[in-house]
């Protein structure tokens, strides 16, 4: 009875260490199922073996599940990058003894689930034993991975509701409501009619009403200066009516007058 036994690290945490044994035609199937129940993770459909040189450099991949991928690679004959179309082999279907090329083959084990982490495989040791022994097994666990911790999340307080913003009022509302107080302004108001019916029925009352006599004021007697121009001109015609009462008949004047008149239309 062959045995194949592994060592699987973790380049993330350095205390970790698991050693598990399995035999050759055993497939990579029972090797994912033994990994996880020995570093104590969650099932998973997402998880890839990847044999590798001795600098782990990926070659093949190896799935949980039926899937299509695409690659691009260098082609020669073309001389040019091409993209090919490539289904993985599945675990189910890939024995371990069809992928050791190497005494010391190495590979990677890729785990995504709630957590992630990638694993180092190395087979450092072929056992051959007559005894009967039930494989898969752990023989050595050392260290434990981290657990990413759930910080629980408070409740978010619901947000008060927004008061709704008021209708603007339409213009043509407001218009008739302005009118409307417009009229209600003006029916308080007297009407133009019944005021002069008013004041015709006290008509009568105020011209009985008593008058008063406006008390004249006095003029006292301006003094005229001698040197003002315009008295000697009111003194000038105080003279000329003097004048005028010392002519006898005042006929004489008129034809005077007239024979005056006679002359100046004759010329």
């Amino acid at each position: 009875m062959i045995i194949y036994r592994f060592r699987v690290t973790s380049h993330d945490h350095e205390d970790f260490l698991r050693e598990i044994e399995l035999q050759p035609g055993q497939n990579f199937m029972t090797f994912h199922q033994i990994i996880l129940s020995s570093c104590d993770l969650d099932t998973c459909d997402n998880a890839y073996f990847f044999p590798t040189d001795n600098v782990f450099k990926k070659r093949n991949e190896i799935s949980f599940k039926l899937q299509k991928k695409q690659v691009r690679k260098y082609d020669d004959d073309l001389d040019q990058v091409v993209t090919e179309t490539f289904i993985p082999n599945l675990m189910k279907d890939s024995l371990l003894k069809n992928f050791i090329e190497d005494p010391h083959q190495r590979l990677i084990y890729e785990y995504y689930g709630k957590d992630i982490f990638i694993f180092f495989i190395e087979l450092f040791k072929i056992i051959k034993t007559d005894e009967c022994i039930n494989l898969p097994r752990c023989v050595t666990s050392k260290g434990e991975l981290p657990k990413k911790t759930v910080i629980p999340v408070a409740p978010v307080a619901p947000k008060p509701p927004v008061p709704a913003a008021p209708k603007p009022v339409a213009p043509k509302k407001q218009v008739i409501e302005e009118k409307t107080m417009f009229s209600e302004m003006k029916e308080d108001e007297p009407e133009p009619d019944e005021e002069l019916s008013e004041i015709e029925s006290r008509l009568d009352e105020i011209l009985e009403e008593k008058t008063y006599d406006i008390p004249k004021k006095k003029v006292s007697p301006v003094s005229l200066d001698e040197d003002d121009p315009f008295v000697e001109e009111e003194e000038a015609d105080e003279d000329a009516m003097e004048s005028l009462d010392e002519y006898e008949d005042i006929e004489d004047i008129e034809v005077r007058n007239r024979n005056f008149d006679s002359e100046s239309e004759d010329e």
